[in-house]
């Protein structure tokens, strides 16, 4: 019975320990997200995907819900908060970013435009009318 206890206290803090490196993956996609760093946060999505993947094999190796435990519930509490923030901040990062882009075409388009205008502007003929003549 004690080495049942005792695999299980290791499968926990092994689950806890996982826990911990998925909200640092989080807190670096902050930072990255902040410094509209895209390699970075691409970066940090593969490493996050495989975070969540350990995480959920050690979780089911626990065998017990974590969050009966009071500090792993709060730290999976803080893990989804920081989680649902990331993901306002890249959408809203991402709604910039293609505003951006699709402002700078606007103006990669302009010049061009008025270049075809004073091409044609000063070389059209207007024709007199009769009464000119």
């Amino acid at each position: 019975m004690t080495s049942t206890l005792s695999l299980k206290l290791s499968a926990f803090d092994f689950f806890f320990k996982v826990l911990e490196t998925h909200e640092n993956l989080l807190h670096a996609e902050t930072q990255a997200i902040a410094a509209q760093h895209l390699e970075t946060i691409e970066s940090i999505l593969v490493q996050k995907d495989e975070s969540l993947k350990n995480l959920l094999d050690a979780k089911d190796e626990i065998g017990i819900d974590p969050r009966e435990n009071k500090k792993a519930d709060e730290l999976i509490d803080r893990v989804i908060e920081l989680q649902k923030r990331n993901t306002d901040s890249f959408k809203k990062l991402h709604d910039r970013q293609s505003t951006k882009a699709s402002k700078e075409e606007q103006v990669k388009l302009k010049p061009i435009d008025h270049r075809v205008k004073r091409a044609y502007t000063g070389s059209i003929i207007i024709p007199k009318s009769r009464l000119d003549y």
